[in-house]
């Protein structure tokens, strides 16, 4: 291999079964697997029930389709917390052109396109302007609000055509979800571009190591805009899911995926600083955070404690992530505590 090569090359996880699952991955499904279960035996009547996994398909389908947008700017060497907000405004532009008689298909093009073009301004002022990502996505999230209630004039857009229910609330396939279809091909469509091409290749070698990157030729302004762009659009289709979903638009619609996309990515193996993560570890942290947060929900238990939960997890998950990368050692800290 050559020196070039090697400074492209993604880092990969060590993985027991010729790269099929790693032992991270392996502990996650263990504990779906485990929750499932204590779910199952003390929640009988509501949690194990074919309506109960239907409802955690179409929840799935859109937050996986999120996390799937959040991975290409983690990966790339930073994060998009206006992966909300670019639902929020996706929503009110494309149900503001089908209530005004626009076919449905022209809506969603439009729609995906206003959250590319987010993720586009994104990546513009991140690569070329050098502003860092806190910043830069706090501010389009800010201002993609904004803009998204703006247009839905404060209020709720109603009246949205019966086809377009089929995006993301009807089923596929004789009884498939609609949004866990629409999620695989999304799944498909983000693993060629990571694993199969040029483009994912230089995302994965800019999040590594932004310097070794540069050394090794590769553009980086134009790759770093394009994970971004990506981002946008991904996130993008996910509003429009939620939004058929739901039947309605609102500009707020999409608030609180920011935490959700990066806590199912983070658990998944994507790496806070870039250059690691797979997609099968993204599924299994939404599959994790979609069977704890829909037995929190029938137990009853207080939707703020759920955010406490949420946000615990992931900090966990952050602190483990750190572990396994060798970035926090126990026995650095433990050596510190004992230094006089």
């Amino acid at each position: 291999m050559t020196a070039g090569k090697e400074m492209t090359e993604p880092r990969k996880s060590p993985s027991p079964v010729r790269g099929l699952i790693s032992y991270a991955e392996l502990q996650i499904l263990l504990a779906i697997i485990l929750l499932s279960l204590i779910y199952a035996v003390t929640l009988p009547d509501s949690f194990a029930t074919s309506g109960t996994m239907l409802n955690m398909a179409r929840v799935a389908g859109i937050l996986l389709v999120v996390a799937i947008a959040q991975s290409f700017a983690l990966i790339a060497g930073g994060f998009d917390i206006s992966v909300g907000a670019t639902m929020g405004l996706t929503s009110v532009v494309a149900a503001t052109l089908m209530v005004s008689g626009i076919p449905i298909g022209w809506a969603i093009f439009a729609g995906i396109l206003t959250g590319a073009a987010v993720g586009l301004v994104n990546g513009i002022g991140i690569a070329v302007f050098r502003v860092t990502p806190f910043v830069m996505t706090l501010g389009m999230l800010t201002a993609g609000r904004g803009l998204a209630e703006l247009i839905a004039n404060g209020g709720t857009i109603v009246g949205l055509p019966r086809a377009f229910a089929m995006f993301g609330r009807n089923a596929w396939f004789g009884g498939v979800p609609s949004a866990s279809c629409i999620a695989l091909i999304v799944l498909v469509m983000a693993w060629i571009v990571l694993q199969r091409t040029r483009a994912g290749l230089y995302i994965y070698a800019i999040g590594g190591s932004l310097e070794t990157a540069r050394v090794a030729g590769i553009p980086i302004v134009g790759y770093q805009v394009l994970a971004y762009a990506i981002c946008g659009a991904f996130a993008a289709l996910a509003g429009l899911m939620l939004t058929s979903r739901v039947s309605v638009s609102q500009g707020s619609l999409g608030q609180g995926y920011e935490l959700l996309s990066v806590a199912t990515a983070v658990i998944g193996g994507v790496l806070i600083g870039g250059g690691v993560g797979r997609l099968f570890g993204v599924v299994l942290g939404v599959g994790l955070i979609t069977v704890l947060t829909t037995g929190l929900d029938i137990a009853g238990v207080n939707p703020f404690v759920q955010q406490m939960v949420t946000g615990s997890v992931l900090v966990l998950a952050v602190l483990i992530s750190n572990l396994r990368s060798g970035r926090v050692s126990l026995f650095r800290i433990q050596a510190k505590k004992t230094d006089p």
